[in-house]
């Protein structure tokens, strides 16, 4: 299986998006979304090989619900932001912590 979009711009995350995991985490369960990117470049397709790069000490992964968007969108009312979404997928979340 390839990437949902073969050029996709960018990629926003959800961080501690459960109450379990900002437990697990030891930190407070945040009031707000709490977002961060990842590069694009870390995106591999299904069955590729993941590197880890020398220094990688405490390697961690999750499996992910992923929202694609399709198209450009800035300010977007919860009425439109449907047809925004290309589609869903899973990911694999590899994170050195």
């Amino acid at each position: 299986m390839n990437l949902p979009l073969p050029m996709p711009g960018k990629v926003i995350a959800v961080g501690l998006n459960y109450k379990d995991h900002a437990k697990e985490a030891g930190v407070p369960i945040p009031l707000a979304p709490v977002l961060f990117t990842k590069w694009t470049t870390s995106l591999i397709p299904n069955g590729a090989n993941i590197t880890l790069h020398k220094g990688v000490t405490q390697l961690d992964w999750e499996a992910e619900f992923a929202v694609v968007i399709g198209k450009r969108a800035s300010h977007v009312s919860e009425s439109d932001a449907l047809s925004y979404v290309s589609g869903y997928t899973c990911m694999n979340d590899v994170t050195d912590r």
